[in-house]
């Protein structure tokens, strides 16, 4: 082997040596300058979306079955499973999904269950009836969370919303 071959193969010896000892060049991280924006919609129009209003009654549409968590979802987008915690803020009332409604005192929850299917444009119906028993206030707001909302490709929590429903007392009833 001449000289200078024998140098070319040095040096590239070298560099195969320097380049095991240090790694290659590369990176751990990568960042890029993006902006982002977020807009919070009204409960009123979000994908699940929660009425603006809610009212105590005894049936004849008022307090029975109040379409109040509507599916607004595109199409082809079904909620199976909606769990609700509703609390009595002040007063007492009965809350349900439909059948025996569940009667809350002052600061007392109940977790309500409605099972859809729910397509998209379909509502939830809620129960919100006056108190049974004797000599209570009836309440004044109910407050109302969304625990999580369910289906194929869809899974919502946490939208809440406070509801004046304004049910009446049961004083001087025997």
């Amino acid at each position: 082997m001449s000289r200078r071959r024998r140098r070319i193969v040095a040096v590239l010896a070298l560099c195969v040596a320097a380049s095991m000892a240090l790694g290659v060049g590369g990176y751990s991280a990568a960042s890029a300058d993006r902006s982002v924006s977020v807009t919070v919609a009204e409960p009123s129009e979000a994908y699940l979306a929660l009425d603006g209003s809610l009212q105590c009654g005894m049936g004849h549409g008022v307090g029975n079955n109040k379409g109040f968590v509507h599916n607004r979802f595109p199409e082809n987008t079904t909620v199976e499973r909606i769990d609700v915690t509703v609390t009595a803020v002040d007063g007492y009332v009965r809350v349900g999904t439909g059948g025996q409604a569940e009667q809350l005192g002052p600061g007392e929850s109940a977790d309500l269950t409605f099972w859809g299917p729910y397509d998209s444009g379909d509502s939830a119906g809620i129960q919100v009836k006056p108190p049974t028993a004797n000599n209570v206030s009836g309440a004044d707001s109910l407050h109302v969370e969304i625990d999580s909302a369910t289906g194929p490709n869809v899974g919502v929590s946490g939208a809440t919303r406070t509801y004046e429903v304004d049910c009446p007392g049961t004083y001087g009833r025997n």
